[in-house]
């Protein structure tokens, strides 16, 4: 399998067994798909621990439109870089129903003390910037169909165990081409071609037929 690399969870770094601890110390939270969880520009002060389900992070421009940065899944930190005193720098929306768990700065500073984590959080905030900056380069350099086989791969490969069709990507056409800042004819036609190619099934959902073609288009 050729696949593409997805970025590391906290949870990947800390292990299960403290990821499972950090859990404990948070207070649970539910999102129904499409619920926002953090908006940009909102103060911090506190974090959240993705348990379960994907979210999309969005960045929104003074003319009011929205740009996707990225898709993250369960495992992951969300609203950590904003402190105790900063203010949210994406909103954060959920794609499935999601659980996390509400931890104030406060306590997940003790949390990282007690259990001798600081150096790992530190990779960890140091990687999210490098995935930023590498998503900022794909924006600007990459052709339009890298862009949208590697925003359809990461979707899926993230999807959770429970979603009902993994395989099918929970956004339209027209939701892909506002997202990545494309014209919706331009999405379509790439479409057509991932179609063509196989990575996609035919039909009027979007459905992933074979990862593997998508991580190839992505490298294309």
């Amino acid at each position: 399998m050729i696949g593409l690399t997805l970025p590391q969870t906290f949870q990947d770094l800390i292990g299960s067994s403290a990821w499972q601890l950090l859990l404990a110390e948070g207070t649970l939270r539910s999102y129904r798909p499409g619920q926002p969880i953090l908006r940009q520009g909102d103060p911090g002060g506190f974090l959240l621990a993705l348990d379960h389900g994907r979210v999309k992070l969005l960045a929104s421009a003074a003319d009011g439109a929205q740009l996707l940065l990225t898709i993250r899944g369960a495992g992951q930190l969300l609203g950590e870089l904003a402190g105790a005193e900063g203010r949210r720098t994406a909103t954060v929306e959920a794609l499935d129903r999601c659980t996390a768990h509400y931890l104030s700065i406060a306590q997940f500073e003790r949390f990282l003390a007690k259990h001798g984590l600081a150096q790992e959080y530190q990779r960890y905030v140091t990687a999210k910037f490098d995935q930023a900056v590498s998503r900022q380069v794909d924006l600007a350099h990459r052709s339009a169909l890298r862009r949208i086989a590697r925003l359809l791969h990461d979707t899926v490969a993230l999807a959770p165990a429970t979603a009902a069709d993994p395989r099918r990507v929970p956004f339209t056409q027209e939701e892909l081409a506002g997202a990545l800042g494309l014209a919706r004819s331009t999405v379509a036609d790439q479409l057509t071609t991932l179609r063509a190619s196989g990575a996609l099934t035919r039909g009027p959902h979007l459905v992933v037929a074979d990862l593997d073609r998508l991580a190839e288009a992505f490298r294309i």
